[in-house]
């Protein structure tokens, strides 16, 4: 026997929300007193998407045809989606079970009906999407303020009662495993192998992570990634800044203090690697590690995830420096009948249908040589710099690049009259940037012997050289576009 379905969701329990009991009570009311009920109660659980327990058991209930009408306080309780509700109401319309809620009152069977449920459905997504947004920025503004946002503290750390302009907020403070967390970053510094044998060998002496559990690449990864425990200078945030965070720094820099990294959790990327969209902000906790050390463990990661993505080269020495510039998968070299040919693994896999998805491997090889040969010629008429006065302009240029970032962040809130002098005081540390970046770009390394000529190079040699000098090579379909370094 089939009965009738009344559906109630709160996601949190407000003042000026409706509970699930008014809510049930009010469906009653459109409900005859002989018809047979079922009620389906979903507490503290968002309208983002159906990932809900009751709404299963109401869709299972739905799929064994025993139910004959689904009843709502209001079209939001059920989804704040359009997607998802219109996926609800095709289920319903297969079934034939009747959609009604006691707030909107239209007839769903017309195609005005529908076409009013669609809309109503839209303002509540878009409602949904700006609570969303104010969220987030509230979030934001109280990090960058030096706020706790929650969540779980870092390995080595505990959250203890801190005062933030007269608000009380919690930080970070070093626990009884801080001595140790701040150890493994020696370790790994002076460790021998890949992240997998320093794992291995810390697992044999019993060495734990947080949870408890054994150590694994991905989770020593994370920790030593983590600038949450780095006694930040600015040649940390120069670091930062070049993985392509936003700088959210006070003047004068505080010193020995760790960073949070925030993240807008819809940007799908690395999260330690790729900082395109994250904010580095200077946190009111003191760090374990020294920036040294910290940013040498950056240096030894940065070098083991560029041998893991640059291939063997035993049949192209384009191997690893090769990508698709549509879907950003890279190229491996395939056997074809006649050739062999560079393949997009995206394409490999069915994820991609680009016109850059296919290269035979001696066109590619004869215009990234041409590239390369260009370059060697252009290295043998480089003059170079001494090794000191080198070291001595990085330095210079990563302190210049803090200083801009962090009078960009006063111009968003100087005054009007201020504007002109902090804009030309960004222009001329911009072009001192622009001057030492040339003269960095211009010099390379000398070397004992001379460089070789492209056209006498075995492959080996090729692919040292296509490894030392170039970023990468993009395939669009027509042309493959060199990054040199």
């Amino acid at each position: 026997m089939k009965h009738t379905a009344i559906y109630v969701r709160q996601s949190a329990d407000r003042a000026d929300s409706v509970s699930l009991e008014t809510q049930e009570q009010l469906c009653r009311q459109d409900i005859p007193p002989d018809e047979t009920v079922c009620v389906y109660s979903d507490r503290g659980y968002s309208g983002k998407n159906t990932d809900r327990p009751a709404l299963r058991a109401l869709l299972a209930d739905v799929r064994a045809d025993a139910v004959s009408r689904v009843l709502v306080y209001k079209l939001d309780r059920i989804s704040r989606n359009l997607a998802d509700f219109t996926q609800l109401l095709r289920l319903f319309s297969e079934h034939r079970v009747a959609f009604q809620s006691r707030t909107e009152r239209f007839e769903t069977a017309t195609p005005v009906g529908q076409a009013m449920q669609s809309l109503l459905m839209v303002f509540a997504q878009l409602e949904r999407e700006t609570i969303s947004g104010r969220v987030r920025d509230a979030a934001f503004a109280r990090a960058k303020a030096g706020f706790d946002t929650g969540g779980r503290p870092p390995f080595g750390f505990v959250k203890v009662p801190h005062t933030v302009g007269g608000k009380r907020t919690q930080m970070l403070a070093p626990d009884d495993s801080a001595p140790e967390v701040a150890a493994v970053f020696s370790q790994y510094l002076l460790a021998e192998g890949s992240l997998t044998a320093v794992c291995r060998t810390w697992n044999l002496q019993g060495l734990r992570t947080a949870r408890g559990g054994e150590w694994s690449p991905n989770t020593l990864c994370r920790l030593l990634r983590n600038p949450v425990y780095v006694q930040a200078d600015h040649r940390v945030y120069a670091y930062l800044s070049a993985r392509g965070a936003e700088l959210c720094i006070p003047e004068p820099l505080p010193e020995q203090h760790g960073v949070y990294l925030y993240t807008d959790r819809r940007i799908n990327q690395s999260r330690f690697t790729d900082l395109h969209g994250s904010f580095a902000i200077c946190a009111p906790h003191t760090g374990l590690v020294p920036p040294e050390i910290w940013l040498a463990c950056q240096k030894k990661l940065d070098a083991s995830r560029k041998i893991r993505n640059q291939g063997k080269g035993r049949r192209s020495f384009l191997s690893g420096l090769i990508f698709c510039m549509r879907c950003g998968s890279a190229m491996t070299v395939v056997q074809g009948r006649s050739a062999d040919y560079l393949i997009c693994g995206g394409r490999k896999r069915g994820r991609c249908a680009g016109a850059g998805a296919v290269w035979r491997v001696t066109e590619a090889e004869r215009l990234a040589g041409a590239v390369l040969a260009a370059r060697l010629d252009v290295l043998r008429h480089t003059s170079f710099l001494p090794v000191g006065q080198s070291d001595a302009l990085r330095q210079e240029l990563a302190a210049l690049y803090l200083r801009r970032e962090q009078l960009v962040q006063r111009l968003t809130e100087a005054p009007e009259s201020a504007v002109d002098a902090l804009t030309e005081a960004a222009a001329r540390i911009g072009d001192r940037c622009r001057k030492i970046e040339q003269m960095l770009a211009e010099q390379v390394h000398p070397q004992a012997n001379p460089l070789p000529h492209w056209d006498s190079c075995d492959a080996g040699a090729r692919k040292t050289i296509a490894q030392t000098l170039l970023l990468g090579i993009f395939a669009d379909g027509e042309t493959l576009h060199a990054v040199l370094k």
